[in-house]
Protein backbone atom coordinates (compact mmCIF):
# COMPACT_ATOMS: atom_id res chain seq x y z
CA UNK A 1 0.00 0.00 0.00
CA UNK A 2 0.99 3.27 -1.36
CA UNK A 3 1.18 6.85 1.14
CA UNK A 4 -1.66 7.60 -0.72
CA UNK A 5 -4.10 5.19 0.68
CA UNK A 6 -3.52 5.88 4.39
CA UNK A 7 -5.88 7.92 6.20
CA UNK A 8 -4.84 11.28 7.00
CA UNK A 9 -4.81 10.28 10.76
CA UNK A 10 -1.47 8.07 9.97
CA UNK A 11 0.75 10.95 8.23
CA UNK A 12 -0.37 12.94 10.94
CA UNK A 13 0.62 10.24 13.49
CA UNK A 14 4.08 9.29 11.43
CA UNK A 15 4.42 13.28 11.38
CA UNK A 16 4.01 13.99 14.79
CA UNK A 17 6.20 11.43 16.01
CA UNK A 18 9.08 12.62 14.13
CA UNK A 19 8.99 16.24 15.03
CA UNK A 20 8.74 15.50 19.01
CA UNK A 21 11.99 12.86 18.50
CA UNK A 22 13.55 15.72 16.25
CA UNK A 23 12.71 18.67 18.31
CA UNK A 24 13.99 16.82 21.19
CA UNK A 25 17.46 15.84 19.23
CA UNK A 26 18.32 19.05 18.15
CA UNK A 27 16.77 21.22 21.21
CA UNK A 28 20.29 22.59 22.63
CA UNK A 29 21.23 24.33 18.65
CA UNK A 30 17.39 25.87 18.87
CA UNK A 31 18.37 26.98 22.24
CA UNK A 32 21.83 28.39 21.43
CA UNK A 33 19.57 30.18 18.43
CA UNK A 34 17.60 32.03 20.83
CA UNK A 35 20.62 33.38 23.34
CA UNK A 36 22.79 34.17 20.04
CA UNK A 37 19.73 36.27 18.66
CA UNK A 38 19.80 38.00 22.59
CA UNK A 39 23.13 39.18 21.75
CA UNK A 40 22.92 43.01 20.85
CA UNK A 41 24.01 44.41 17.75
CA UNK A 42 27.59 46.24 17.27
CA UNK A 43 27.14 50.14 18.73
CA UNK A 44 27.22 52.84 16.28
CA UNK A 45 27.27 56.87 16.43
CA UNK A 46 23.28 57.11 16.20
CA UNK A 47 22.61 54.73 19.20
CA UNK A 48 21.60 56.61 21.77
CA UNK A 49 24.41 58.01 24.19
CA UNK A 50 22.01 56.76 27.65
CA UNK A 51 22.72 52.86 26.61
CA UNK A 52 26.07 51.74 27.22
CA UNK A 53 27.58 48.86 24.99
CA UNK A 54 30.54 46.84 26.04
CA UNK A 55 33.53 46.84 24.21
CA UNK A 56 34.20 43.42 24.78
CA UNK A 57 33.76 41.21 21.12
CA UNK A 58 29.77 39.56 20.91
CA UNK A 59 30.15 36.21 22.39
CA UNK A 60 30.12 33.23 19.73
CA UNK A 61 28.24 30.17 19.09
CA UNK A 62 31.06 27.76 20.82
CA UNK A 63 31.33 29.94 23.96
CA UNK A 64 27.72 30.36 24.23
CA UNK A 65 27.32 26.38 24.16
CA UNK A 66 29.70 26.03 26.95
CA UNK A 67 27.82 28.74 29.32
CA UNK A 68 25.04 27.06 28.63
CA UNK A 69 26.21 23.41 29.78
CA UNK A 70 28.01 25.07 32.84
CA UNK A 71 24.96 25.98 33.85
CA UNK A 72 23.05 22.59 32.64
CA UNK A 73 20.82 24.63 30.54
CA UNK A 74 21.23 23.01 27.33
CA UNK A 75 17.55 21.58 27.97
CA UNK A 76 16.02 24.11 29.77
CA UNK A 77 12.10 24.24 27.92
CA UNK A 78 12.90 20.90 26.54
CA UNK A 79 9.42 19.52 27.86
CA UNK A 80 7.63 22.73 26.44
CA UNK A 81 9.10 22.35 23.04
CA UNK A 82 8.60 19.22 22.27
CA UNK A 83 5.08 19.93 23.47
CA UNK A 84 4.21 22.14 21.29
CA UNK A 85 6.04 20.62 18.33
CA UNK A 86 4.11 16.91 18.85
CA UNK A 87 0.73 18.96 18.42
CA UNK A 88 1.48 21.58 15.80
CA UNK A 89 3.87 18.41 13.97
CA UNK A 90 -0.09 16.53 14.16
CA UNK A 91 -1.88 19.77 13.02
CA UNK A 92 0.02 20.50 9.95
CA UNK A 93 0.03 16.58 8.66
CA UNK A 94 -3.19 15.95 9.24
CA UNK A 95 -4.61 18.88 7.75
CA UNK A 96 -1.83 19.31 4.86
CA UNK A 97 -3.36 15.55 3.56
CA UNK A 98 -6.61 16.44 4.26
CA UNK A 99 -6.61 19.43 2.01
CA UNK A 100 -4.81 18.06 -0.57
CA UNK A 101 -6.77 14.84 -0.73
CA UNK A 102 -10.09 17.74 -0.70
CA UNK A 103 -8.81 20.02 -3.51
CA UNK A 104 -8.55 16.61 -5.19
CA UNK A 105 -12.04 15.70 -4.88
CA UNK A 106 -13.21 19.19 -5.83
CA UNK A 107 -11.20 18.86 -9.19
CA UNK A 108 -12.41 15.51 -10.08
CA UNK A 109 -16.31 16.81 -9.09
CA UNK A 110 -15.98 19.75 -11.04
CA UNK A 111 -14.70 17.48 -14.18
CA UNK A 112 -17.68 15.02 -13.76
CA UNK A 113 -20.27 18.00 -12.94
CA UNK A 114 -22.02 17.79 -16.52
CA UNK A 115 -23.79 14.39 -15.28
CA UNK A 116 -27.53 15.11 -14.78
CA UNK A 117 -28.91 15.30 -11.49
CA UNK A 118 -32.66 15.93 -10.44
CA UNK A 119 -32.85 17.03 -6.97
CA UNK A 120 -32.33 20.44 -6.48
CA UNK A 121 -29.79 20.38 -3.75
CA UNK A 122 -27.45 18.39 -6.58
CA UNK A 123 -27.70 21.23 -8.64
CA UNK A 124 -26.32 23.73 -5.93
CA UNK A 125 -23.16 21.49 -4.68
CA UNK A 126 -22.59 21.18 -8.77
CA UNK A 127 -22.84 24.97 -9.16
CA UNK A 128 -20.20 25.03 -5.34
CA UNK A 129 -17.81 22.82 -7.41
CA UNK A 130 -17.91 24.80 -10.32
CA UNK A 131 -16.69 27.28 -8.91
CA UNK A 132 -14.48 25.77 -6.52
CA UNK A 133 -12.80 24.68 -10.01
CA UNK A 134 -12.43 27.21 -11.72
CA UNK A 135 -10.42 29.38 -8.26
CA UNK A 136 -7.86 26.37 -7.78
CA UNK A 137 -4.87 26.46 -9.02
CA UNK A 138 -5.06 23.91 -12.57
CA UNK A 139 -1.13 22.56 -12.02
CA UNK A 140 -0.57 20.69 -9.20
CA UNK A 141 2.34 22.56 -8.53
CA UNK A 142 0.12 25.38 -7.42
CA UNK A 143 -2.35 23.41 -5.57
CA UNK A 144 0.70 21.84 -3.97
CA UNK A 145 1.32 25.40 -3.00
CA UNK A 146 -1.50 26.41 -1.91
CA UNK A 147 -2.56 23.50 0.36
CA UNK A 148 1.21 23.98 2.23
CA UNK A 149 -0.19 27.66 2.49
CA UNK A 150 -3.53 27.20 3.84
CA UNK A 151 -2.31 24.89 6.12
CA UNK A 152 0.26 26.78 7.75
CA UNK A 153 -2.46 29.24 8.47
CA UNK A 154 -4.36 27.36 10.10
CA UNK A 155 -1.60 26.19 12.15
CA UNK A 156 -0.96 29.63 13.37
CA UNK A 157 -3.89 30.37 14.74
CA UNK A 158 -4.36 26.81 16.31
CA UNK A 159 -1.19 26.68 17.70
CA UNK A 160 0.02 30.53 18.68
CA UNK A 161 -0.74 30.08 21.99
CA UNK A 162 1.68 26.88 22.80
CA UNK A 163 4.13 28.90 20.70
CA UNK A 164 4.07 32.08 23.12
CA UNK A 165 4.12 29.42 25.88
CA UNK A 166 7.44 28.16 25.01
CA UNK A 167 9.24 30.74 23.01
CA UNK A 168 8.38 32.47 26.85
CA UNK A 169 10.05 29.66 28.98
CA UNK A 170 13.05 29.74 26.71
CA UNK A 171 14.08 33.14 26.69
CA UNK A 172 13.46 33.61 30.63
CA UNK A 173 16.49 32.46 32.85
CA UNK A 174 15.92 30.81 35.85
CA UNK A 175 15.11 33.50 38.73
CA UNK A 176 16.03 33.47 42.35
CA UNK A 177 12.90 32.88 44.64
CA UNK A 178 11.99 34.59 48.21
CA UNK A 179 15.69 33.42 50.42
CA UNK A 180 15.86 31.26 52.86
CA UNK A 181 17.80 32.75 56.10
CA UNK A 182 19.95 29.90 57.73
CA UNK A 183 22.07 30.77 60.80
CA UNK A 184 25.57 29.64 61.50
CA UNK A 185 26.83 29.41 64.84
CA UNK A 186 30.33 30.51 65.32
CA UNK A 187 32.14 30.68 68.74
CA UNK A 188 32.85 34.15 68.50
CA UNK A 189 29.43 35.80 66.04
CA UNK A 190 26.19 34.31 65.10
CA UNK A 191 26.36 34.65 61.32
CA UNK A 192 23.24 34.88 59.14
CA UNK A 193 22.91 33.50 55.28
CA UNK A 194 20.27 34.05 53.17
CA UNK A 195 20.38 31.22 50.59
CA UNK A 196 18.58 32.10 47.04
CA UNK A 197 16.83 28.87 45.47
CA UNK A 198 15.89 28.71 42.00
CA UNK A 199 12.60 28.42 40.87
CA UNK A 200 11.56 25.54 39.51
CA UNK A 201 11.03 25.68 35.60
CA UNK A 202 7.36 26.31 34.95
CA UNK A 203 5.67 23.81 32.53
CA UNK A 204 3.55 24.88 29.68
CA UNK A 205 0.43 25.32 30.69
CA UNK A 206 1.29 26.85 33.70
CA UNK A 207 2.97 29.85 31.75
CA UNK A 208 -0.03 29.71 29.30
CA UNK A 209 -2.21 30.74 32.07
CA UNK A 210 0.42 33.05 33.08
CA UNK A 211 -0.02 34.95 29.99
CA UNK A 212 -4.03 35.10 29.78
CA UNK A 213 -3.72 36.45 33.39
CA UNK A 214 -1.58 39.12 33.17
CA UNK A 215 -2.87 40.63 29.31
CA UNK A 216 -5.73 38.81 29.17
CA UNK A 217 -6.61 35.60 26.80
CA UNK A 218 -6.18 37.31 23.75
CA UNK A 219 -2.76 37.86 24.75
CA UNK A 220 -1.87 34.29 23.97
CA UNK A 221 -2.42 34.91 20.59
CA UNK A 222 0.04 37.98 20.42
CA UNK A 223 2.31 38.07 17.45
CA UNK A 224 -0.12 36.22 14.95
CA UNK A 225 0.03 38.93 12.16
CA UNK A 226 3.76 37.95 12.17
CA UNK A 227 3.62 34.58 12.54
CA UNK A 228 1.33 34.84 9.71
CA UNK A 229 3.73 36.21 7.44
CA UNK A 230 6.08 33.56 8.41
CA UNK A 231 3.90 31.15 7.11
CA UNK A 232 6.05 31.31 4.16
CA UNK A 233 8.64 29.14 5.60
CA UNK A 234 6.91 26.12 6.09
CA UNK A 235 4.74 26.30 2.85
CA UNK A 236 8.54 26.33 0.50
CA UNK A 237 9.45 23.81 2.87
CA UNK A 238 6.73 21.25 2.52
CA UNK A 239 5.93 22.13 -1.09
CA UNK A 240 9.39 21.56 -2.40
CA UNK A 241 9.44 18.59 -0.07
CA UNK A 242 6.34 17.07 -2.01
CA UNK A 243 7.21 18.19 -5.42
CA UNK A 244 10.87 16.20 -4.82
CA UNK A 245 8.83 13.57 -3.41
CA UNK A 246 6.75 12.63 -5.98
CA UNK A 247 9.32 13.42 -8.84
CA UNK A 248 11.35 10.92 -6.96
CA UNK A 249 8.31 8.02 -6.49
CA UNK A 250 7.75 8.74 -10.27
CA UNK A 251 11.05 7.84 -11.86
CA UNK A 252 10.70 4.43 -9.21
CA UNK A 253 7.29 3.41 -10.83
CA UNK A 254 8.54 3.70 -14.01
CA UNK A 255 11.65 1.94 -13.53
CA UNK A 256 9.34 -0.98 -12.23
CA UNK A 257 7.40 -0.67 -15.11
CA UNK A 258 10.42 -1.11 -17.14
CA UNK A 259 11.75 -3.90 -15.40
CA UNK A 260 13.21 -2.59 -12.18
CA UNK A 261 12.02 -5.19 -9.88
CA UNK A 262 11.99 -4.92 -6.25
CA UNK A 263 11.80 -0.68 -6.58
CA UNK A 264 10.64 0.55 -3.20
CA UNK A 265 7.18 2.81 -3.82
CA UNK A 266 8.53 4.78 -0.77
CA UNK A 267 11.63 7.02 -0.01
CA UNK A 268 14.87 5.06 1.35
CA UNK A 269 15.85 7.03 4.80
CA UNK A 270 18.93 9.01 3.46
CA UNK A 271 16.55 10.14 0.28
CA UNK A 272 14.33 11.92 2.52
CA UNK A 273 17.13 12.83 4.94
CA UNK A 274 18.63 14.55 2.00
CA UNK A 275 15.40 15.99 0.44
CA UNK A 276 13.74 17.06 3.69
CA UNK A 277 17.33 19.08 4.17
CA UNK A 278 17.59 20.69 1.01
CA UNK A 279 13.91 21.44 1.36
CA UNK A 280 14.66 22.94 4.94
CA UNK A 281 17.39 24.76 3.80
CA UNK A 282 16.15 27.00 0.93
CA UNK A 283 12.67 27.76 2.81
CA UNK A 284 15.32 28.93 6.02
CA UNK A 285 17.54 31.02 3.85
CA UNK A 286 14.63 32.88 2.07
CA UNK A 287 13.02 33.48 5.47
CA UNK A 288 15.08 34.02 7.61
CA UNK A 289 15.26 37.80 8.09
CA UNK A 290 11.56 37.72 9.11
CA UNK A 291 12.28 35.21 11.52
CA UNK A 292 14.74 37.44 13.24
CA UNK A 293 12.88 40.52 13.22
CA UNK A 294 9.98 38.47 14.45
CA UNK A 295 12.62 37.52 17.92
CA UNK A 296 14.04 41.21 17.92
CA UNK A 297 11.09 42.78 17.84
CA UNK A 298 9.18 40.75 20.94
CA UNK A 299 13.21 40.91 22.73
CA UNK A 300 12.95 45.17 22.67
CA UNK A 301 9.39 44.83 23.83
CA UNK A 302 10.61 42.74 26.83
CA UNK A 303 14.07 44.88 27.50
CA UNK A 304 11.83 48.08 27.38
CA UNK A 305 9.64 46.95 29.95
CA UNK A 306 11.85 45.55 32.15
CA UNK A 307 14.35 48.94 32.02
CA UNK A 308 10.74 50.87 32.30
CA UNK A 309 10.78 49.20 35.95
CA UNK A 310 14.36 49.63 36.80
CA UNK A 311 14.87 52.97 35.78
CA UNK A 312 12.04 55.27 34.73
CA UNK A 313 14.80 57.53 33.36
CA UNK A 314 16.65 55.22 30.52
CA UNK A 315 15.11 56.17 27.42
CA UNK A 316 15.09 53.08 25.22
CA UNK A 317 12.53 52.73 22.72
CA UNK A 318 10.53 49.67 20.65
CA UNK A 319 11.18 49.01 16.99
CA UNK A 320 7.93 50.26 15.43
CA UNK A 321 6.81 47.11 13.32
CA UNK A 322 9.11 44.34 12.07
CA UNK A 323 9.70 46.77 9.00
CA UNK A 324 12.02 49.27 11.27
CA UNK A 325 13.72 46.37 13.41
CA UNK A 326 14.68 44.73 10.15
CA UNK A 327 15.94 48.60 8.92
CA UNK A 328 17.87 49.61 11.58
CA UNK A 329 19.68 46.50 11.77
CA UNK A 330 20.56 47.20 8.46
CA UNK A 331 21.38 50.47 9.37
CA UNK A 332 24.14 49.33 12.27
CA UNK A 333 25.48 46.10 10.38
CA UNK A 334 24.52 46.00 7.18
CA UNK A 335 23.17 42.85 5.13
CA UNK A 336 24.90 40.19 7.27
CA UNK A 337 23.41 41.62 10.33
CA UNK A 338 19.66 41.16 9.27
CA UNK A 339 21.26 37.11 8.68
CA UNK A 340 22.50 36.96 12.37
CA UNK A 341 22.39 33.46 14.33
CA UNK A 342 21.70 31.44 10.85
CA UNK A 343 24.01 29.16 11.00
CA UNK A 344 22.91 27.68 14.82
CA UNK A 345 19.31 27.96 13.28
CA UNK A 346 20.59 26.01 9.54
CA UNK A 347 22.44 23.26 11.50
CA UNK A 348 19.26 23.13 13.83
CA UNK A 349 16.48 23.34 11.86
CA UNK A 350 17.61 21.63 8.76
CA UNK A 351 19.09 18.51 11.09
CA UNK A 352 15.81 18.70 12.37
CA UNK A 353 13.63 19.08 9.46
CA UNK A 354 15.57 15.73 7.79
CA UNK A 355 14.95 13.59 10.82
CA UNK A 356 11.36 14.88 11.09
CA UNK A 357 10.87 13.32 7.44
CA UNK A 358 12.92 10.29 7.68
CA UNK A 359 11.10 9.50 10.78
CA UNK A 360 7.81 10.33 8.94
CA UNK A 361 8.53 7.98 6.01
CA UNK A 362 9.37 5.47 8.22
CA UNK A 363 6.44 5.25 10.34
CA UNK A 364 4.32 5.52 6.93
CA UNK A 365 6.19 2.43 5.57
CA UNK A 366 5.15 0.71 8.75
CA UNK A 367 1.86 1.75 9.31
CA UNK A 368 1.45 0.19 5.32
CA UNK A 369 3.16 -2.72 6.23
CA UNK A 370 0.83 -3.30 9.20
CA UNK A 371 -2.46 -2.57 7.09
CA UNK A 372 -1.56 -4.71 4.32
CA UNK A 373 -1.08 -7.99 6.82
CA UNK A 374 -4.28 -7.89 7.95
Amino acid sequence: MTAKGLPPSAHAISGAVGGAFATWLFYPLELLRVEMQKTPPPSSQEDDENIKHDNEPPETNLECFIRLYKKQALYRGASAMVTTMLISSYITFFALESIRRSMATLKQGGQQSNRQQHTRQIHQLQNHIKFLNYILPKSKMGSSLLASTITGVINVFLTTPLWNGTRRIMESDPQPSKPISSCINDEKKQVNISVLPLKSEPNLWEMMYQIAKDGGVLQLWHGTVSSLLLVSNPAIQYFLYEQIRVWILVIKIRRRGSGGAGESMQLTAMEAFVFGALSKTVATVITYPLQLGQVLVRLRKNEVKDLEQADPCMEIKEYNGMADCLYQQYTRGGFSLLFQGMSSKLVQTVGQASFIFVTYEQMLALVAKVIESR
